[in-house]
């Protein structure tokens, strides 16, 4: 599959694993395609270079290396004021199956055009 996931799934992998790094598991083992944004790194880098949580900028920039060696950086121009527009337009412009999110002002819209949005654990429910 194709599929964008979103930064919360990044960190909650990073973290907490479960769900969302069985998620990225998956990408790292060649089953699904993975699509990402700068925008999408910014977002992760900051989150996890908050004071919420205790990560030096090394383990960050290791992590974010990770993520790029197995995933297609697409080029998205987004609008400042909505958040989620980097998230959907990678979707779109990567031709994307599937978001995975925890967001819940994604999952509201359940799809995006013909692209599903769900969480990581009704994601791996389907796979």
């Amino acid at each position: 599959m194709k599929i964008v996931i979103d930064s919360n799934v990044f960190v909650s992998s990073f973290f907490w694993g479960g769900n969302p790094k069985e998620v990225f598991e998956r990408v790292i083992n060649g089953l699904d395609e993975l699509f990402i944004s700068d925008a999408i790194i910014e977002e992760i880098t900051s989150v996890m270079g908050s004071s919420k949580f205790n990560v030096n900028g090394d383990e960050i920039e290791d992590y974010v290396e990770i993520i790029s060696k197995y995933s297609k950086n697409i080029s998205v121009f987004i609008s400042r004021d909505q958040n989620d527009n980097k998230i959907i337009q990678c979707a779109v412009d990567g031709n994307v199956d599937y978001i995975i999110t925890g967001d819940k002002d994604l999952l509201v819209l359940s799809n995006y055009e013909s692209i599903k949005i769900m969480n990581p654990k009704d994601y791996l429910k389907l796979v």
